[in-house]
């Protein structure tokens, strides 16, 4: 009799453990489900931005895209790109985000940058007259550039490679080519939300 019941005992404990890893695996197999499900989602919202930005970029005209280094006001001696983008399609852009990039000689990458058009100009007076409970309305506005309209924009260059600041200080004509970068730059169109 008590071999039998140790053996009850044993067998109601393996029971009750095999059970438990059982739910606990499907518990783990929901969540990896649903994580996985977000995933997909986010994914699949990306590849959508990515489609629609490509779309309308044919509607899109960026020109005057320069790199220089500022000479005058609060960003003397920073390294600024700048430029102006015209949209030629019938729909509104609220928020136009591009890539930037500076390639070698090689017409490879060697530094991209993303820059957002639409937020205030560097060097402009937005921050300089505006009351503190106000500044984050200021910060991030939101103008919808318009069809047929012109927006130009200027941007500080974080993060600068050196090779790059040497040439943009040397100016138009290098004593010497310091680095890789021959002077060209691309844009690339990432995202952007349409009215």
């Amino acid at each position: 009799m008590i071999i039998k019941r140790k053996s009850l005992i044993v067998g109601l404990v393996s029971s009750v453990v095999i059970a438990l890893v059982l739910i606990m695996t499907l518990v783990g197999y929901f969540v990896y489900l649903e994580f996985k499900n977000r995933e997909f989602g986010r994914v699949y919202q990306e590849l959508l931005e990515k489609t629609k930005a490509r779309v309308y970029s044919k509607h899109l005209d960026i020109f005057g895209l320069d790199a220089r280094i500022e000479n005058t006001g609060a960003l003397k001696g920073k390294p600024i790109i700048e430029g102006a983008v015209t949209n030629k399609g019938s729909r509104e852009i609220v928020n136009l985000v591009l890539k930037l990039s500076f390639l070698d000689r090689d017409s490879a990458s060697i530094y991209e940058l993303t820059a957002h058009p639409q937020e205030p100009a560097l060097g402009s007076a937005v921050f300089t007259h505006v009351p503190i409970s106000r500044l984050y309305s200021y910060a991030h506005p939101i103008d919808a550039l318009k069809p047929g309209q012109t927006l130009k924009f200027k941007k500080i260059i974080t993060s600068c490679p050196t090779e790059i600041f040497v040439e943009l200080r040397e100016g138009e004509k290098p004593t010497k080519s310091f680095g890789r970068w021959s002077g060209k730059l691309t844009f690339e169109v990432i995202s952007l939300d349409l009215l």
